[in-house]
């Protein structure tokens, strides 16, 4: 049995600097020369393979404070003010606007030895608030590390790139609305035709795309189904978007299949690129969904845990769950009705979606043939994977909104991967329940959402304070 509560993504190789969060960078400054009241040597410790810090730097006087704070170098990603003991006055709070006016965030590190905050610094922290600084006291020294992620991250993503390739016809339009998440995060977002990746086809040769088959898919993917001139295409997919991608030095992509790939005929579905990347370090989300790519920007970089994406329907939408697969998926006797209300499937494509091996059970998940949908018949062709999430597990499901201004999140946790008899078109769905699915999925708007497994509420909320973003639980 896969402990996936504590797995992490699994890399084939490491990944390409482009796709590594950087360490973030923190600059410490002594209120006034003498010794500082934190441990620097242990602080540096504790940041080892997260954060750097600088020398330290002792302020001399009032003009020194000011010229050292408006000239600190972009690259710093917070400033680290230390108090000398025993002295509650600080250069800080006597000559506050230096740090109004240079906008780097502050942060109060807490107790080293004791892992507590020092509560001298919730008066400070709010006097600089209210003039217009960003300060932030660490509680603790893992939620410090968390924090300093989050810094790295935000310089992470004004220096990353995503790449949508298709029509833009679905409300997920990178055209018309992908410029919210650049606008608010920094995240560019490239848009090609499908085509672009098609026309590469043909310079892989069959020797190398068997090398690829034996290098790749090992006991991680069973083959179940998949014709071998799909797999062939499959991986010719990934070896052309691979391309792309490290052409553009983008960090990941989606097709949008379902919009334009699948419904004009075209099998060439990326659903085993989607995993081969993410195992290179590459994020890769279904239909071209900005907003589910971002997200899982999020949770791949930030929180270096593996993670997967799917459509989320709510078991009470009977009709419309009637209407779309040819059958309401309700839950079976094992649960009662009452639950009903935050009880979801998720589904995608005939499958759960697309899962990564170490995110199952056995650590492997199964090469089938496309699994279609209910209004486009499933047709033995392309490559689809098939993969079940462990039953009974703590998840945390969340999104962006479409606005790129509030991060979304629910705990839950996952009931079963349900296997329905006679639906070639919905094999396999996900049953999960959420403490309040009406509330966020009104929010959400949305098809896709992202889910991983544990308990991540606290991390986001750091994440999106550090980002600007409004958090909502549910």
């Amino acid at each position: 049995m896969n402990d996936v509560q504590n797995t992490t993504r699994f890399l084939i190789q490491q990944p390409l600097s482009f796709l590594t969060r950087p360490l973030a960078r923190g600059l410490p400054i002594l209120a006034r020369p003498g010794k500082p009241s934190v441990n620097l040597e242990k602080l540096n410790q504790i940041l080892e393979g997260t954060a750097q810090l600088e020398d330290l730097i002792a302020i001399q006087n009032p003009e020194h404070w000011e010229n050292l704070i408006l000239n600190v170098e972009d690259s710093i990603d917070a400033l680290f003010p230390l108090s000398n003991p025993a002295y509650p006055t600080e250069i800080w709070n006597s000559h506050p606007y230096p740090l109004v006016k240079r906008g780097l965030p502050v942060v109060f590190w807490s107790l080293i030895e004791h892992d507590e905050p020092d509560f001298w610094r919730f008066a400070a922290r709010d006097m600089l608030n209210t003039l217009g600084a960003d300060v932030h006291i660490v509680r603790n020294n893992r939620e410090g590390l968390v924090l300093m992620k989050a810094f790295a991250m935000k310089r992470f993503l004004k220096q990353s790139k995503i790449v949508v390739f298709g029509e833009q016809n679905f409300p997920w339009n990178a055209s018309a609305a992908g410029f919210k998440v650049t606008e608010t995060l920094g995240l560019q977002i490239s848009i090609r035709p499908i085509q672009n990746f098609r026309d590469r086809y043909d310079k892989f040769t069959n020797t190398e795309v068997e090398a690829v088959i034996k290098k790749r898919l090992g006991k991680r993917y069973l083959l179940q189904g998949v014709q071998n001139t799909d797999l062939q295409q499959a991986i010719r997919t990934y070896l052309a978007i691979r391309e792309i991608l490290i052409e553009e030095r983008a960090i990941g992509f989606g097709v949008n299949c379902f919009g334009d790939l699948i419904i004009q005929g075209g099998r060439d579905v990326p659903c085993l690129a989607q995993l081969l990347l993410r195992e290179e370090g590459f994020i890769a989300a279904c239909d071209g969904d900005f907003i589910a790519m971002t997200s899982m920007v999020l949770s791949t970089y930030f929180l270096e845990k593996p993670c997967m994406t799917s459509n989320l329907y709510p078991v009470s939408y009977i009709g419309a769950l009637t209407d779309h697969f040819g059958d309401p998926l309700s839950p079976s006797e094992d649960y009662s009705t009452d639950r009903w209300k935050n009880i979801a499937r998720m589904a995608h494509c005939g499958f759960v979606g697309v899962v990564s091996p170490e995110m199952t059970p056995n650590g492997q998940v199964s090469l089938r043939d496309w699994g279609g949908t209910y209004e486009i018949h499933r047709d033995g062709r392309g490559c689809g994977i098939d993969g079940d999430l462990a039953a009974n597990q703590e998840i945390t499901v969340f999104s962006l909104n479409f606005g790129v201004k509030k991060l979304m999140v629910s705990p839950g946790k996952i009931l079963e991967t349900t296997r329905h008899t006679n639906m070639p078109h919905c094999e396999s769905s996900l049953l999960l329940e959420l403490n309040d699915l009406h509330g966020f999925f009104e929010e959400v708007s949305r098809d896709h959402v992202i889910v991983i497994y544990g308990d991540h509420q606290r991390d986001l909320e750091i994440l999106a304070n550090v980002l600007g973003l409004e958090f909502q639980t549910y």
